[in-house]
């Protein structure tokens, strides 16, 4: 069967390559027309994204959020997305080439894998895996920048740069990040009551997940609530994208779970 899902898998390549183009122009020219021509050719590549996640769907009859290529590719897909919203030419260069080369590790990787596609598990038809999913991918996607705007203050800290602006960004996305990571677990216990007859079982996939709320809550608590040094925030951050990769691929390649992918 021709999957026309794969032609825009690879115009999403080519275009997420000439992003990759003009963003070694910016930085090395700091130009901001070539900041104009790689925010241009990521947006036709999330938009290429957008067709291929929409064919795969027509193609599979179920939404695509089952098999490691689908959740890798969407996962790459947001955290693309949100780089748009969220990233301006004042955003510091180190943040934004932190999160395009996990999209790009994401994306090389995207290509070895096996991309065919398989009936769903009847365990996973469930209106849940629209909300379940989702919630997830869009909070790791924020964990994302979050992550390399928590590297960039660790690196400009040390000399003593002007950094609130890095601090409440990093707030804002752990905030947020945090806020639907809850909303995945929560909806998850309710799923798995209803599927395995329990809302919790201590999966390494649910443990691993919780960890990682604990570690952002934490990071939460003490930048919003006590107004902790931010360096703490930023640590925390780094910390728990740390357990966020075990909990998001770690887990399927280490540990036996429920939450496999094919």
């Amino acid at each position: 069967m021709i999957l026309y899902s794969e032609f825009f898998f690879y115009a999403a390549l080519f275009f997420y390559g000439a992003a990759n183009y003009y963003f070694v122009r910016w930085v090395c020219k700091a130009d901001t027309a070539f900041f104009g021509y790689f925010r241009q050719w990521m947006a036709v590549a999330v938009l290429a994204g957008v067709f291929g996640l929409i064919t795969r769907f027509r193609e599979s009859g179920h939404l695509p959020f089952v098999t490691l290529f689908e959740i890798t590719y969407l996962y790459a897909w947001m955290t693309g997305l949100l780089l748009l919203i969220f990233v301006r030419a004042e955003t510091p260069r180190l943040v934004q080439g932190v999160v395009l080369a996990m999209i790009d590790a994401i994306l090389i990787w995207n290509i070895c894998m096996d991309r065919n596609i398989y009936p769903l598990n009847p365990m996973l038809e469930s209106y849940w895996l629209a909300i379940h999913v989702p919630a997830a991918i869009v909070g790791y996607s924020a964990f994302a920048i979050s992550f390399g705007a928590s590297i960039y203050y660790l690196w400009a800290a040390r000399k003593k740069s002007a950094l609130d602006a890095v601090v409440r960004f990093i707030g804002h996305l752990t905030l947020g990040g945090c806020g639907l990571l809850g909303i995945c677990i929560v909806t998850g216990a309710v799923w798995a009551k209803s599927a395995w007859g329990q809302y919790w079982s201590w999966d390494p996939k649910e443990t691993w997940a919780l960890v990682t709320f604990l570690i952002y809550g934490i990071a939460v608590v003490i930048q919003q609530i006590f107004k902790l040094n931010p360096r703490w925030q930023a640590i925390l951050s780094v910390s728990g994208f740390t357990a966020m990769l075990m909990t998001f691929f770690g887990v399927a390649f280490f540990f036996h779970s429920h939450h496999t992918y094919r």
